[in-house]
């Protein structure tokens, strides 16, 4: 009888502490999987960001209805907003477009090398992290503006079609890539092959423009809020289901579900936006492992019957390195090197013979300070400090 009562006993005990096993295996998955799901990852341009008052838009798919934050723009969807509408959608990692009130836009295109979009009618306000190595276009029903260098820019259209460009930091061109140049501080009206560029007062700001610089000084804070273990986690999960690539961008879209919205998280650091405003977080703080800055490279490439292009040749670009690019052991030049250097700094490999985007070390937090001179930059001899507020 004592035998058969400690049998049950022990079954029993065993059965209590196998569950409670089962239990916390269970409980340590969901919060790993909450972790996950708190941060989104992307590097897509077409997210919306933020909506307010009525804003509409109608797909390709020939369905129409309200725009909704977090909803996903491709190309030809038409965003319009009412008269009290306001709107932020996702260009490539970085950049932003807000629309002010009766105002209508599209994509035309949501590549990285060659982001373009559409205004028809209305105001918008680009918030563009750009450079030379890829373009960014504006569209409208009568003039072309490229955005060539980072900065803040808006954009108006007219009822009769007649476009203006004002450009309050950065450098943009009218029509051609080679034609009229507008600095910083001028604006250009565009009426068919009428150009006109006058000075414009920057201290002048009407409300669509200070909402556009709140959005950017609140994301800033969204981004120093990004909490390190959580953030990396989603970072890795992403990487392993190749939705980003160090070689692919200079930065992500990272989700806050705390905060329901997106903001930018750079891979290099000591990064400003174009409005100035400072992002504490970036991709070193994380602490990746090794095969995120030094992904496996092809060294014996196939051989092939057509000799290959020779980089820096007419309609040649540099080719990216990544996974399965082919790449051999010879150093090209990094993607996005001058980006990097422009905006902030970008740690280097002091192994190689020359700068290499793949550091062997990570960085596990920021500098209190600007680097030292004896720590060199990518192509620079030193940190360009950020532009003053405006």
């Amino acid at each position: 009888m004592k035998k058969s009562l400690l049998y049950v006993f022990s079954f029993g005990l065993l059965t209590v502490l196998f569950s409670a096993q089962n239990f916390a295996q269970e409980e340590t998955r969901r919060n790993v999987s909450a972790a996950s799901s708190l941060y989104v990852i992307s590097a897509k341009a077409g997210g919306v960001n933020f909506v307010e008052g009525k804003v509409n838009v109608a797909r390709t798919s020939g369905t129409s209805g309200l725009l909704l934050k977090s909803d996903t723009l491709e190309i030809g969807d038409k965003v319009s907003t009412g008269a009290n509408g306001k709107a932020e959608i996702l260009l490539n990692p970085g950049s932003f477009v807000r629309l002010a009130g009766n105002s209508e836009f599209e994509f035309t295109t949501t590549a990285l090398e060659d982001l373009q979009l559409k205004l028809n009618i209305g105001s918008a306000i680009f918030e563009v992290i750009t450079d030379n190595e890829f373009t960014f276009a504006v569209n409208t029903p009568k003039a072309k503006f490229f955005v060539v260098k980072t900065g803040v820019y808006r954009v108006d259209v007219l009822g009769d079609g007649t476009s203006k460009i004002e450009v309050w930091k950065g450098k943009a061109q009218v029509g051609d890539i080679y034609a009229t140049e507008v600095k910083g501080g001028r604006q250009a009206t565009v009426n068919g092959s009428q150009v006109s560029v006058a000075k414009f007062d920057r201290g002048e700001k009407d409300d669509f423009e200070i909402f556009s610089k709140a959005r950017a000084k609140e994301l800033a804070k969204v981004n120093a809020k990004l909490q390190n273990r959580d953030v990396r986690t989603s970072l890795m999960s992403s990487f392993y289901n190749s939705r980003w690539s160090l070689n692919d961008s200079y930065g992500l879209w990272v989700f806050n579900r705390a905060f329901g919205s997106y903001c930018f998280l750079p891979f290099g650091y000591g990064w400003n936006s174009p409005y100035g405003f400072y992002y504490s977080s970036d991709i070193w703080y994380y602490n990746l492992p090794p095969v995120i800055y030094n992904p496996p490279i092809i060294t014996n490439p196939p051989i092939t019957t057509t000799p290959p292009p020779q980089i820096g040749s007419p309609g040649v670009r540099n080719p990216r390195i990544g996974r399965g690019s082919g790449r051999t052991d010879e150093q090209v030049r990094p993607p996005y090197a001058r980006i990097q250097r422009e905006i902030g700094q970008f740690p280097i490999d002091r192994e190689a013979d020359t700068p290499s985007p793949f550091p062997s070390t990570v960085r596990q937090s920021p500098p209190l300070s600007p680097p030292v001179a004896d720590t060199p930059v990518i192509g620079s001899p030193g940190r360009i400090p950020p532009q003053k507020d405006n």
